[in-house]
């Protein structure tokens, strides 16, 4: 339990460390662009290289098609509910809903990671700081966008490490002694939750931060590649 809380606290502290970066050095439009192709790259990775794969010897195709639109579709209900309740700073509650669900998400994916083996805990963990950081630059840079106070802005940051811990204590507490079929389930509902994050609010503020380039896109390249390459050196 102690690992796996440290590990939810490093994908805390990776959000933490782009946020203070954004906070007290230049970090433009353009850069925030590329930097959110980039995270969004990543999770991809996770989901096509680290799960879908596992899962895929677990749980049947109509299983994972039915686990990862759950998860999408909790994400878009949300989504909704926030859009009906917040009025002229929506877009920057939504990129906080997304930041949040996301560390939600990485926390959740740690715990049911773990709960299957200690080294998949580990390079999905390895796998989120990658993103955690340019998302949590770009998630400051749009809360000061939107004239929000530096203090407030800091709580706000400060309040992500919730997600990120209780995520991963309860799926970790929940699924360590479950069958392979439910812990592969969940991760999988988990996927399809923080993809829909990566698409629809990920490369939306990307799009709204700076026009894409071939920059941008490369960098998403870039994303994926470099988790793929952590994973496999992590085994």
């Amino acid at each position: 339990m102690l690992r796996v809380m440290l590990l939810s606290l490093l994908v805390f502290g990776g959000n933490s460390v782009g946020a203070l970066a954004a906070e007290f050095t230049s970090f433009s439009d353009r850069w925030r662009n590329r930097a959110l192709h980039a995270a969004a790259g990543i999770v991809f990775a996770v989901v096509a290289v680290e799960i879908m794969p596992q899962a895929l010897e677990v749980l049947a195709g109509w299983q994972i098609a039915a686990c990862f639109l759950i998860g999408g579709g909790a994400y878009l209900g949300v989504q909704t509910l926030i859009e009906r309740r917040s009025s002229g700073r929506s877009r920057m509650w939504m990129i906080y809903l997304a930041v949040a669900t996301d560390l939600f998400g990485d926390g959740l994916l740690i715990g049911s990671g773990s709960a299957v083996s200690a080294s998949l805990g580990l390079v999905l963990a390895f796998g989120q700081v990658l993103a955690d950081a340019p998302e949590g630059a770009a998630a400051a840079a749009t809360f000061a966008a939107n004239d929000v106070p530096r203090k407030r802005r800091m709580m706000l940051t400060a309040s992500f490490v919730l997600p990120a811990t209780i995520g991963a204590a309860f799926s970790y507490l929940t699924l360590r002694n479950q069958p392979d079929a439910t812990q592969f389930a969940v991760l999988v509902a988990t996927a399809g939750l923080f993809s829909v994050a990566a698409f629809e609010d990920m490369i939306t503020e990307a799009h709204d931060a700076a026009e894409d380039s071939r920059a941008s896109t490369a960098a998403l390249l870039i994303g994926f590649a470099t988790f793929t390459l952590v994973s496999a050196s992590l085994g």
